[in-house]
C-alpha cells in the first residue's frame, strides 16, 4: 500500500504575505480582494481573527471592529512563489511530487526512505525545510493523499497503515469542506463526523446526493478519487511580488529585490547548488514590461554578488517607468568546487567573478567584456570578445626548439619609413627608431576582396640599428609596426 506524505501551511495567502514582508507576522493583518473600503476580505491572520475579523467583511467593516487593523490587498504572485518553496521543499526528499490546487503539496513517503530513518523523521524534516524557506508548514503521512491532507490539517502526525478508519471516524465533517446544501442535508440526516458518514452506502448517497455526495462518503473512508500524479521538476525557480505602491527609485527597488533574493537562495539551498544565472521582470505602470538577463560567471549563493550584479544592471539601464511588479528567476546550477593546495595560498573565490564582471561591464560595455576569441579570418590580428565562462585553461602545446615571441601592438603604431630602392633603410616612430641593418620580405597578405573590408598588405620583419626587431606592414602607402619580438 502506498505511503503518501502532505505539506501544507495553513492560511496560505496570509502566510505567503508574511514571507514577502516578514513586518507583517505579529500584526493583526488582512488581506483583501482589491482596494477600496467595500472590497471584501479574503483571509485574516490568527490575530485579527482573534479581534473579530472574519473573511467576508468589507475592510470598512474589518476596519470598524479592529482599530488597528493592518489591511493588504492579496498577492498572488507571493501566493504561487510560496506553493513553489514547498514544492522546492518537497523535491528536497522525494521525487515523485504533486501540488494540489490549494497548495498543498504531496509526495511519495516511500521515495524519501533512504533519505530519513522513519515516516516521522520525514514529517519533521520537511517541517524544518519549510522554515528556512520562510513558511509555518505542516506535515502529516498517511495510506493516501486525502488521509495526510486531514492528518496534516488536524495538526500533523504519522497515521500508521490499517489505522485510517479510526483516525478519521471522530473528526467533524467540516474538514471535507462540503458544498453548503449537501451540508445542511447531512445536518438533517444527523451525520456529524467522518465515521458516521463513512458508514453510509455510496450508492444510496450518490441517488440522494449525487457524484458529489458519493466523493464525500469515499473521502470520509480515506479514499483517493486517483492515485497521485506527479509533476515534472527542475527549471528556472522564480520569486515574485505585487508592490503596494509603484517604486520610481533604484534604492527602494533594491531593497524589495534583496527580499527576492534572499529566498530564491534559500530555495536553491535545500539542494545544495547554486545561482547559474539571473531573470528580472519588472511590470511597469504603463502596462509595459522590462524583461533582463543578469549572467554569472560562476554559480554562486552568495546574497551581496547576486545584488551588486541587480544593481550594476539596473544602474547601467534603469526601467523606463515606475515599477508595480517584480518578478526574479533564477536558474540553479551546480557550484563549482574549488581545489586548494596544501601549501599555497588560497585564491580568489570564483563567486566573486561575477561582481568584478558586471562592475567592467558597466564601465566599459558588455560588448568589451569577456574572453578572446578567434575570428574566422585571415585579416592578422582580427579578434573577437565571447562571454567568459569559468573553466580550466588548455594545456599549452610542448616547447621544441628556439622559437621567437612576437610582442601584439595594438592599435598598430604608424610610423616613417625611408626607402632605397624600394627596400626599407631607415625607420622612425614613437618609442624606435634606426637604420635598417636587417629585413626580410615583403610578404604579400590579401582578404576579404568580396567585402567592403578588403585589405591587402606587405609584411616585413626589419632589424635597427638600436637593437630592436620589429614586424611592419605597409597598407595603402603607410606604414605600421604591429609587433615586436622579444
Amino acid at each position: 500500500m502506498p505511503r503518501i506524505a502532505c505539506l501544507l501551511v495553513p492560511d496560505l495567502p496570509v502566510a505567503a504575505a508574511c514571507r514577502a514582508d516578514p513586518d507583517l507576522a505579529a500584526r493583526p493583518l488582512a488581506l483583501s480582494e482589491g482596494g477600496g473600503p467595500h472590497a471584501p476580505i479574503v483571509a485574516a491572520a490568527a490575530a485579527a481573527r482573534a479581534r473579530g475579523v472574519r473573511a467576508g467583511h468589507t475592510v470598512a467593516q474589518a476596519r470598524a471592529i479592529a482599530a488597528d487593523l493592518v489591511v493588504r490587498p492579496r498577492d498572488e504572485a507571493a501566493e504561487r512563489s510560496a506553493v513553489r518553496a514547498l514544492v522546492d521543499v518537497a523535491a528536497s526528499l522525494a521525487s515523485r511530487i504533486e501540488a494540489a490546487a490549494d497548495g498543498a503539496v504531496f509526495l511519495d513517503a516511500a521515495g524519501a526512505a533512504h533519505l530519513v530513518p522513519s515516516e516521522a523523521g520525514l514529517a519533521t524534516a520537511l517541517v524544518a525545510r519549510a522554515a528556512r524557506v520562510g513558511l509555518a508548514a505542516r506535515a502529516a503521512v498517511g495510506g493516501s493523499m486525502t488521509v495526510a491532507r486531514l492528518a496534516a490539517l488536524h495538526g500533523g502526525e504519522v497515521v500508521p497503515a490499517g489505522t485510517e478508519l479510526g483516525f478519521l471516524a471522530p473528526l467533524p465533517l467540516a474538514r471535507l469542506a462540503p458544498p453548503s446544501e449537501i451540508a445542511a442535508t447531512l445536518e438533517r440526516w444527523g451525520i456529524r463526523r467522518l465515521g458516521d458518514l463513512a458508514r453510509l452506502p455510496v450508492a444510496e448517497v450518490a441517488t440522494r446526493l449525487g457524484p458529489a455526495g458519493a466523493a464525500l462518503v469515499r473521502a470520509a473512508r480515506g479514499e483517493d478519487e486517483r492515485p497521485l500524479a506527479p509533476e515534472a521538476l527542475g527549471g528556472p525557480l522564480e520569486e515574485a511580488i505585487g508592490l503596494e505602491h509603484a517604486l520610481d527609485a533604484l534604492e527602494p527597488l533594491l531593497f524589495v529585490l534583496r527580499g527576492l533574493v534572499e529566498r530564491a537562495v534559500a530555495r536553491i539551498g535545500l539542494e545544495g547548488i547554486g545561482v547559474a544565472r539571473l531573470g528580472l521582470a519588472l511590470g511597469l505602470d504603463d502596462r509595459s514590461r522590462d524583461e533582463r538577463t543578469v549572467p554569472l560567471a560562476a554559480p554562486t549563493r552568495d546574497v551581496k554578488t547576486l545584488l551588486t550584479c541587480l544593481r550594476v544592471a539596473l544602474e547601467a539601464r534603469p526601467p523606463r517607468a515606475a515599477v508595480e511588479r517584480v518578478a526574479l528567476a533564477a536558474v540553479p546550477e551546480r557550484v563549482r568546487a574549488a581545489q586548494l593546495g596544501l601549501f599555497s595560498p588560497a585564491g580568489p573565490s570564483p563567486e566573486r567573478l561575477a561582481t568584478t564582471l558586471a562592475r567592467l561591464a558597466a564601465l566599459c560595455g558588455p560588448e568589451r567584456v569577456g574572453a578572446p576569441a578567434v575570428l574566422d579570418s585571415h585579416r592578422p590580428g582580427a579578434a573577437a570578445v565571447a562571454p567568459f565562462t569559468l573553466g580550466a585553461a588548455p594545456e599549452p602545446p610542448p616547447l621544441t626548439g628556439c622559437r621567437l615571441v612576437v610582442r601584439a601592438l595594438r592599435p598598430p603604431r604608424p610610423v616613417e619609413v625611408f626607402a632605397d630602392r624600394g627596400r626599407p633603410d631607415f625607420v622612425r616612430g614613437e618609442g624606435l627608431g634606426g637604420r635598417v641593418v636587417g629585413a626580410a620580405g615583403p610578404w604579400r597578405v590579401v582578404g576579404e576582396w568580396w567585402s567592403d573590408g578588403a585589405f591587402a598588405r606587405d609584411y616585413y620583419d626589419l632589424e635597427l640599428s638600436d637593437g630592436g626587431i620589429y614586424r611592419c606592414y605597409r597598407d595603402d602607402g603607410r606604414w605600421f609596426v604591429d609587433g615586436v619580438y622579444d
